[in-house]
């Protein structure tokens, strides 16, 4: 991504691992084309209520910049 910060850059790779555990649940055998609506489903909801939260403490933590 163009024009990524620094604590976006860090809540994507903090989802990373929450993504990979939806993963070991639906299997990494599984190619792409092969996973079903409920599969995507769950991936795409890892995302983003993994980022949403990641960026939740990441700014929590942080300095008001006003």
């Amino acid at each position: 991504m163009q024009g990524t910060t620094d604590e976006e850059r860090l809540a994507i790779a903090l989802v990373m691992k929450r993504l990979g555990q939806t993963m070991d649940l639906i299997g990494w055998d599984k190619r792409l084309r092969d996973l079903t609506e409920t599969d995507v489903t769950a991936l795409i909801e890892e995302v983003l209520e993994g980022y949403g939260a990641e960026m939740s403490r990441i700014a929590a933590g942080s300095e008001v910049p006003f």
